[in-house]
């Protein structure tokens, strides 16, 4: 036996059904209301254009989109809107001005260190010399200059005015036998440069971080410039070379190097000393021993082609002036004896003309009218005869 069911409309599901039945209607009210369709339509072969089309009603041509007028009535969008444009501003302005770009100088290479706010400090990259224009990154350090291998380099030691301490750049040795001497120099060498990359690096990062003090009182960085560059050399360079030439000199005495040292000290070699050869072999000997120590000192092989030249040797005042007085007496010495020998001449030559004038009296007797003043008359008497002989000088 089977049981029917009853079930009532709900309220809900009657409004829809209203609903639908109201768009039927409204969809038929529509398509009545259309005008008929031509199936073949006549097209036209050469339609005209209009060459001043008119805008869109409601829109008015070149009118801001509507996007954009809402955010310009909201006053918040408004405030969001310019804060964007000020960050994208601000940050164009910081990107700009954070490109860095170099230029390689003939005869010298940089390094370039990293500069910007989140990058550590290492080396970025190295601008060959006479390299073009180079990109070298954002906020990057500005580049490290040192002399490229192929450019020799002069370090100068002298007292004369040719630097800006004059008379402390000469340095003071002891020779063998004690006495202490000047030597004016000149080293010629060269950095290592572009010729071994990672080496100039390992140079940029240890003794280029160092501040060195000039003769002026400044303190620079070997980087900077041809002044930093010498104040490293009179830091590290220095110091080794004078190390060489206290060894090299010590070898001999004074007299083997300045000649004029053998007024004031005597000699016991049986051969004259010749300074000039002494000299040679001193250079010679530093142009070896210097690249090496400068290596041992330095840890490092920074520096090459080293050439040591003197250029010339001073004694000190108080043996100068011993030298001086030396030479002043062996001058008068020298006079002296000329004056001696100048003597001794004229009184041979006294004698020989007595012996002339006692063997032929008229010899004499021309020689004493050739020696009778001018305006004066005299009467000559030879042989202790009487006067025989009127001369008037004239």
């Amino acid at each position: 036996m089977g049981t029917t069911v009853e079930t009532k409309p709900t309220k809900a599901r009657s409004v829809r059904v209203l609903r639908g039945h109201a768009r039927a209607r409204r969809g038929r009210r529509s398509v009545d209301h259309l005008p008929p369709v031509d199936p073949f339509p006549q097209l036209d072969p050469f339609p005209q254009l209009d060459p001043f089309p008119q805008a869109a009603p409601g829109k008015k041509k070149g009118a801001p989109p509507r996007w954009a007028l809402t955010v310009m009535r909201k006053q918040g969008l408004r405030r969001l809107a310019t804060f964007v444009i000020a960050l994208l501003c601000l940050g164009l302005m910081v990107a700009v001005s954070g490109v860095r770009v170099s230029r390689g100088a003939p005869g010298t290479v940089a390094v370039v260190r990293n500069g910007g706010p989140l990058d550590t400090r290492t080396i970025r990259q190295v601008i060959m010399p006479g390299e073009g224009l180079t990109y070298t990154g954002m906020f990057s350090q500005a580049p490290h200059l040192y002399p490229a291998s192929h450019v020799t380099q002069k370090y100068t030691v002298t007292g004369q005015q040719t630097r800006p301490t004059p008379g402390v750049d000469t340095i003071t040795l002891p020779t063998k036998d004690g006495v202490q001497i000047g030597i004016d120099a000149a080293v010629f060498l060269r950095f290592i440069g572009e010729s071994d990359i990672p080496l100039l690096e390992a140079f940029d990062q240890s003794i280029g971080t160092r501040l060195f003090a000039t003769p002026d009182g400044r303190r620079l960085y070997p980087w900077n410039g041809a002044d930093g560059f010498a104040a490293m050399l009179d830091s590290l360079f220095r110091p080794v070379l004078e190390n060489d030439l206290r060894v090299e000199v010590g070898r001999f005495p004074c007299v083997d190097l300045v000649a004029s040292c053998s007024l004031v000290r005597a000699s016991h070699e049986k051969e004259p000393p010749v300074p000039g050869a002494n000299i040679a072999k001193i250079e010679q000997r530093i142009d070896k021993s210097l690249e090496r120590d400068l290596d041992h000192a330095l840890g490092k092989h920074y520096f090459w082609d080293i050439r040591f030249v003197v250029g010339q040797v001073t004694l000190p005042d108080n043996v100068q002036q011993a030298v001086d007085d030396a030479q002043s007496q062996f001058t008068a010495v020298n006079s002296a004896r000329a004056k001696l020998k100048q003597a001794r001449y004229l009184a041979r030559a006294n004698r020989l003309l007595g012996d002339s004038y006692n063997k032929s009296a008229g010899l004499a007797n021309i020689d004493a009218i050739k020696a009778v003043p001018k305006g004066s008359s005299v009467i000559l008497s030879t042989g202790g005869k009487p006067p025989r002989v009127f001369a008037n000088g004239g």
